[in-house]
């Protein structure tokens, strides 16, 4: 600032300019305040400035000095501050003249005589108030003598760094994409400092908060802005700062989830010296982007669940969080597509996922049908997370789930025989001792392997070894004893076995694990006792007798002899054949030819009947002993034998021959009923006493009458020889007669017969003298 005035352009006169008359300023005197309102200061202005004109034009015809006079102060002083004088703008010759001086100011509004005190008659200027260069830089004015000096007054009022950079906005909220690449630039608004030159604003910092967060990849954000330069003179309204446009360019990606907002501190400094500065803060919101999938808190998820939950039962939660916002952050769980029941082309048995489902927003993992741990022992599921973004992020997880097992199954029992084929079978020469059968047990609940390969941790079970196996029935004859390892047993025979006694053994094997409560499992076995040829034929009857007529066929069946095996039906050693050992000679081979002196029967080696081979002949033999042998089919085989008498029974297959072919009779006419008048007698082959016997009934069967034309005769079968007796009647019997010619004598006929002629002569009695 400086206080005096200076003088421009001094001793420079003009022509034509009008002659100044002393003016006094109406209401004003000598105090700096003489003006007492608005109104009333701008009508004394527009007199003054009327008066002014009107004197200028009244000297214009004269000629007139004018001289330029540039003062300039320093903004903000105090008021009465000097300023200048505007004498110091005349000549030196008449800055002497004590004249006063007429003043005009540039225009109806100057702020001259608001802001300064002129003195009319000194031409002192003082202050009248804090000047405010920022409110007005400058101001002119015409000040005349009475002379008709003119001079043309110029105040400046210089800058003094008086102001701080100003933003239009103390805070700035920017809204920033997390996805912003690197080099984006924000448009900031720029600071207005209202001093000018270097006391106007000369560049921008980001200033740091003063414990920075230590970030080896750097800052996020620099500023870019233009130089400072010079101003338009004067600095228009509404003109750009030489240092717009201001800018906040991105360095790197940002990352909400790791700052959802950035504050900044903008410092719009000035070149003063201390320098003033203002600052702008800028909140930087970063805006989601769907740029995170969801994060499981778990890398593998296992659970247990016991088989025998039932469907909608809770087996686990899984958990998944996505640090974006909105529905960029909210997950939904599912399972896999492909693990889903019915997706894909497959039709074949449930996958893992037809057993569990996955409730959507809470991530509760549930059952849906019953489970079957002997049938599978885990299960696997991929259980996926999926936000809600427009190009969703998906995570997924492995969820492993254990079959806890339950006492749901009962023991299995398993029975291998050892014999051979592998039938339900044991010989009965089997020792003590022997095994006959390899008998295992086992429970699906118990299965260790399937346990270990659910997971180990989780195992549970029974075991075989927790199984008991009980051996029920037998009677003593088996016995189980253990085979070594768990859950393995050997059945043995432990007493003798006699098939013929008992074929047939029901043995009932108990199976209990060691459940709460336990199960058990019964298994009956049907052993059979298989077959020795231990046992020889057995015949009915250890002698059997029967009798055949000498008539009868080749062929005829005589008897049927039987024997049995108390071995096993139908197996070798039960099936016997029959052969017959002769033990009489069948004959004298010295009465016979040796040709008819063969064995007369034979045995059918499979049924045991004897039958006749060739004709019989009581005559040459009466009986016939046999040994019949039966013996079985077994290895070794074995036999038995039997004794058997057959008697031939005579016919009547030889003619009796009468000792004499005529016999002569005589009988008195008069002889009584029954008496005997002749006796015959006759031979053949009757050579013993049963063969007469026989021989006697048959007589007395056929000869039962005798007939005779004019005279009846009756044979009396008294014994040998016969008599022939006069009937008192005559009366016919059977198919035998004694036949005569109608003469004399009668012929005595038989069924297998010989005849002889009876010559009868009755002799005259005279009974009448």
């Amino acid at each position: 600032m400086s206080p005096c005035g200076r003088k421009m352009g001094e001793g420079r006169q003009q022509r034509g300019a009008p002659v100044g008359k002393r003016l006094l300023f109406p209401g004003r005197g000598d105090t700096p305040h003489g003006r007492s309102g608005s109104s009333s200061a701008r009508t004394q202005r527009s007199l003054l400035w009327l008066l002014v004109h009107v004197w200028l034009w009244a000297a214009s015809g004269s000629s007139a000095q004018l001289f330029n006079l540039t003062l300039s102060v320093d903004e903000g002083l105090p008021p009465d501050t000097l300023v200048g004088d505007i004498r110091a703008g005349l000549p030196a010759a008449q800055q002497q003249e004590g004249s006063g001086f007429f003043l005009s100011e540039d225009s109806n509004d100057s702020p001259l005589l608001d802001d300064f005190h002129v003195h009319p008659d000194t031409g002192i200027i003082r202050t009248a108030r804090r000047l405010d260069r920022e409110r007005r830089d400058h101001y002119s004015f015409v000040a005349a003598t009475l002379l008709g000096a003119v001079v043309q007054v110029e105040i400046r009022v210089n800058d003094v760094n008086d102001h701080s950079p100003r933003f239009p906005f103390d805070s700035v909220q920017l809204d920033v994409s997390e996805l912003s690449p690197p080099g984006t630039a924000f448009r900031l608004p720029g600071a207005h400092d209202p001093d000018a030159g270097l006391f106007s604003t000369q560049g921008y910092t980001l200033v740091q908060p003063s414990d920075p967060p230590k970030d080896p990849a750097g800052p996020f954000f620099e500023l870019r802005y233009g130089t400072p330069g010079p101003l338009p003179s004067p600095l228009l309204p509404g003109s750009s700062s030489p240092l717009e446009p201001l800018d906040l360019v991105l360095l790197r990606r940002l990352d909400r989830e790791e700052a959802a907002a950035h504050r900044l501190q903008i410092e719009a400094w000035d070149g003063g010296r201390p320098r003033r500065t203002g600052r702008l803060s800028v909140e930087l919101r970063v805006l989601d982007e769907n740029d995170n999938p969801p994060v499981f808190e778990q890398d593998e998820y296992r659970a247990a669940v016991r088989e025998d939950a039932q469907p909608g039962a809770e087996v686990c939660r899984v958990r998944a969080t996505d640090r974006d916002l909105g529905p960029n952050g909210f997950v939904r769980y599912s399972v896999r597509a492909r693990q889903v029941p019915g997706a894909g082309s497959g039709g074949g048995a449930l996958g893992d996922a037809a057993y569990f489902a996955v409730e959507e927003l809470s991530g509760v993992v549930r059952l849906r049908r019953p489970l079957d741990r002997e049938a599978q022992a885990w299960h696997q599921l991929v259980v996926e997370a999926r936000d809600g973004g427009a190009e969703p992020e998906v995570a997924t997880v492995r969820v492993s789930i254990a079959v806890l097992d339950v006492n749901d199954n009962r023991p299995a029992i398993h029975v291998l025989f050892l014999t051979e084929g592998g039938l339900a079978c044991v010989s009965e020469g089997a020792r003590p001792g022997d095994y006959v059968a390899r008998v295992s047990v086992s429970d699906a609940d118990g299965d260790w392997e399937k346990e270990d390969e659910a997971t180990g941790e989780l195992s549970v079970g029974l075991g075989d070894q927790s199984i008991s196996l009980s051996l029920e029935g037998g009677e003593g004859t088996f016995a189980l004893r253990p085979g070594g390892p768990p859950g393995v047993f050997f059945l043995c025979v432990e007493g003798p076995l006699d098939r013929e006694s008992r074929d047939l053994y029901e043995l009932l094997l108990v199976a209990t694990d060691a459940g709460s409560p336990p199960l058990s499992t019964e298994e009956t076995l049907l052993l059979r006792v298989a077959d020795l040829n231990d046992q020889p034929p057995l015949f009915s009857q250890q002698h059997y007798q029967a009798s055949v007529s000498e008539a009868a066929a080749p062929g005829t069946v005589v008897m049927w002899v039987s024997a049995s095996d108390a071995d096993e039906a139908g197996t070798e050693h039960a099936w016997l054949r029959y052969t017959l050992v002769q033990l009489s000679a069948p004959c004298n081979p010295e009465a016979l030819p040796t040709a008819e002196c063969g064995p007369s029967f034979a045995i059918d080696p499979e049924s045991g009947v004897i039958s006749t081979i060739r004709t019989l002949d009581r005559e040459v033999q009466e009986s016939v002993e046999l040994r019949v042998v039966a013996q079985d089919l077994g290895e070794p085989p074995l036999s038995a034998t039997c004794l058997v008498s057959i008697t031939v029974d005579d016919v009547n297959d030889n003619e009796p021959i009468f000792w004499r072919q005529v016999y002569n009779a005589t009988i008195a006419e008069h002889a009584p009923v029954g008496h005997c008048f002749l006796q015959v007698s006759s031979s053949g082959l009757w050579a013993n006493l049963k063969a007469w016997e026989g021989m006697e009934r048959v007589l007395q069967k056929v000869f039962t009458t005798l007939y005779v034309e004019s005279l009846f005769l009756t044979i009396h079968p008294s014994g040998v020889p016969f008599n022939l007796l006069l009937p008192s009647w005559s009366r016919q019997r059977g198919n035998s007669t004694l036949q005569t010619p109608r003469g004399f004598p009668p012929v005595l006929v038989f069924g297998l017969k010989d005849s002889i002629f009876a010559q009868i002569i009755v002799k005259k009695i005279n009974f009448n003298l």
